[in-house]
């Protein structure tokens, strides 16, 4: 029954994905490059290529949180308008990425305290 158990946990574990939102030009982006993240501000055009305004995931998932803009961000998931997660003031750079666990299905909004028309819906499944 152990074996079972372990044999169950790891291969949840190995479907477990992990998705990468970097902050850049305030907004979320998605599939980019530092470099492109970097110079999403100042080129319209890359922010609206990797633009995110819809995600989808599933429990077991972890967002990775990348600030790539040249401010800092406070970003935070809400379901029901309570907060399930707070990364926390997050600087630029690669130092700072923060990791969020996803563990509890349902629909949730992900936004920055500081620019509040920074956000997505996430659909937890």
């Amino acid at each position: 029954m152990k074996f079972l158990s372990l044999l169950l946990l790891i291969s949840f574990a190995a479907e477990a994905k992990n998705i990468k939102l970097v902050q850049g030009g305030k907004t979320f982006l998605s599939n980019v490059t530092d470099d492109q993240a970097a110079n999403a501000y100042d080129d319209p055009q890359i922010e609206e290529k990797y633009k995110v305004e819809e995600l989808s995931a599933k429990v077991g998932d972890e967002i990775t949180f990348q600030n790539r803009d040249e401010v800092a961000h406070n970003v935070s998931g809400s379901k029901s308008d309570k907060v399930t997660f707070d990364v926390k003031l997050q600087e630029p750079g690669k130092a700072n990425d923060r990791n969020i666990k996803l563990t509890d299905k349902g629909d949730y909004v992900i936004q920055c305290a500081i620019h509040p028309k920074m956000k997505i819906k996430l659909k937890v499944e």
